[in-house]
């Protein structure tokens, strides 16, 4: 059940930080424009924001039951992965090698971390 839990935590925090990314091309959400405080909310800033405010319960209930040795290193590998695919598939970044083998070393790293879990 944790592990799904997890997997859950991985994409709201995914999906929150690419809403996040896509809903501010129209620039920073509060800029102070000539003196005064405006707002620059989109629906894809706000459902953003939304999502990763769940992901972050989410991550609050999976730290309060499981082993912080565990859930940190996973969780962020699972958002790091998350993250790269979506922003070559969404944001048309580039594939690198030295990303690709930084993610093969991070998925590396999350499987020695369960072997004897």
């Amino acid at each position: 059940m944790a592990n799904i839990i997890l997997v859950l935590y991985a994409l709201l925090s995914t999906a929150g930080l690419v809403l996040l990314k896509l809903g501010s091309g129209t620039g920073a959400p509060f800029e102070l424009v000539n003196g005064k405080l405006h707002s620059n909310l989109t629906f894809t800033v706000i459902a953003g924001v939304f999502l990763y405010a769940v992901s972050f319960l989410v991550y609050t209930y999976l730290v309060s039951k499981n082993d912080l040795s565990y859930i940190i290193p996973v969780s962020t590998a699972l958002v790091y992965v998350g993250i790269f695919f979506a922003s070559f598939f969404i944001f048309k970044e580039a594939f690198t090698a030295f990303k690709i083998v930084g993610i093969f070393l991070i998925l590396g790293g999350v499987i020695l971390l369960n072997i004897n879990k």
